[in-house]
């Protein structure tokens, strides 16, 4: 999810997001997640682990599998692991010191305050539909929880429809921010969430 390098904001009207064009836009509002009571569960097999030095190769090796544009290696991550926060929020889920899910936690300008945003939620192929991508999502939307955020974004792809179902099983909102914006929602929804009740965020209105 997203690009390697940081994206320019993009302003429309007073809502001022770090966005890539190329993507779409969801978000959650944490007061409803916290409603929700979402649980971690995770087989016995793994463990939830907050970043540390010793994972990184297994780490970047597993962000290549994710199809993200960029390439991922050494460099690229040191410079995207920099902010402290963004250390101590994100979160990997490990079988056997081996990187098998993971997202980051990064802040963003949003509405013209500072949110939580997930950055990069990948799942190692062998290891799908276990419910770690949503279970590594949850661990770090807690963190945001923690830091008293009151809402959480993520920008993704059209085509990673797998992804876009369990972020909206989390909460997540398709956010509408402009007519092309909300051209695409539309395509998405009717042509793999049709029987969903899906509610959208249009700031326009």
């Amino acid at each position: 999810m997203g690009k390697v390098h940081s994206s320019k904001p993009y302003k429309n009207n007073n809502y001022i997001r770090c966005l890539v064009k190329t993507q779409v836009l969801m978000e959650l509002n944490l007061s409803e997640f916290i409603n929700s009571n979402e649980l971690i569960k995770v087989s016995k097999n793994y463990s939830i682990k907050q970043y540390s030095k010793s994972l990184e190769k297994s780490w970047i090796k597993l962000l290549g599998m994710g199809e993200f544009n960029g390439v991922w290696n050494e460099n690229t991550f040191q410079e995207f692991m920099t902010p402290i926060d963004r250390q101590k929020g994100s979160r990997l889920i490990v079988e056997e010191n081996n990187v098998v899910a993971s997202t980051f936690a990064s802040s963003s300008i949003y509405e013209n305050k500072e949110v939580g945003r997930l950055d990069f939620v990948v799942t190692h192929p062998m290891h799908r539909k276990k419910g770690l991508g949503k279970s590594v999502c949850i661990s770090v939307i807690n963190h945001f929880i923690e830091k008293n955020y009151k809402k959480v974004i993520l920008q993704t792809e059209d085509w990673r429809v797998s992804a876009i179902s369990i972020y909206l099983k989390l909460g997540f909102r398709p956010v509408y921010s402009d007519n092309n914006m909300k051209k695409r929602w539309q395509e998405i929804i009717s042509t793999h969430f049709n029987d969903f009740k899906i509610k959208s965020i249009n700031p326009e209105k």
